[in-house]
């Protein structure tokens, strides 16, 4: 049976090991280039799909709270993006088809590109587009997955048994508690401080901005 108190110690664990990995002067490029889009009077958009998509709302949401104007890709209320404008990715892969033309049609519109993602640059099709990188590294704990078919063919909607012990499942549970979205969800409130000291937004900027509509 697994043991919760374990699991909430993994989880800590777990996320405070991945953030020491991520490079701090790609966090610092990051700031840097929300901050000066924000202080030359562009826009911040976000996008991503899935669970990433929601964790670059957040960083979207973090942004709007300490004064700057934000728009998420597929919103209705969403403008055009601009020379100077600044687009805000998260995409575990970095590889989503769809981002990745977003990511394209922001370039060309002389926009810049930011993406944080859990491949490096070079394997990652977004990567390669952004100006920006943050990549979070994916813990490497669980060695119970059987290596990726050699073949392409997708397994999607087929049970597979991998013949896993009852202990080794428990302990899958445990290194795998948390992972990417978990990470990259927490290096946002990094990710905001760093900005807030860059363009001196205060504490209290965060509760005159806040949605009052609830």
């Amino acid at each position: 049976m697994l043991d919760i108190n374990k699991l909430l110690e993994c989880a800590g664990n777990n996320i405070a090991e991945t953030l020491k990995m991520v490079d701090p002067a790609q966090i610092e490029a990051i700031a840097e280039a929300i901050a000066n889009a924000h202080k030359s009077g562009h826009n911040i958009f976000t996008a991503g799909w899935g669970r990433a998509g929601n964790v670059v709302r957040i960083l979207g949401m973090d942004m709007s709270q300490i004064g700057m104007i934000v728009y998420c890709v597929g919103d209705n209320s969403t403008r055009s993006i601009q020379a100077g404008d600044i687009l805000l990715i998260n995409s575990g892969s970095g590889n989503t088809k769809t981002i990745t033309i977003i990511a394209q049609q922001a370039k060309a519109m002389g926009a810049t590109v930011a993406l944080i993602s859990g491949n490096a640059p070079d394997n990652s099709n977004i990567g390669e587009i952004a100006d920006i990188n943050v990549t979070v590294p994916r813990l490497q704990k669980n060695n119970f997955r059987p290596p990726k078919p050699a073949s392409r063919e997708k397994t999607h909607g087929q049970r597979v048994d991998w013949g896993l012990t009852p202990e080794q499942r428990e302990q899958m549970a445990y290194d795998g508690v948390t992972g990417y979205y978990e990470s990259s969800f927490a290096l946002n409130e990094v990710i905001k401080q760093v900005v807030m000291q860059k363009i001196g937004a205060k504490a209290e900027d965060i509760g005159f901005y806040h949605n009052n509509l609830e």
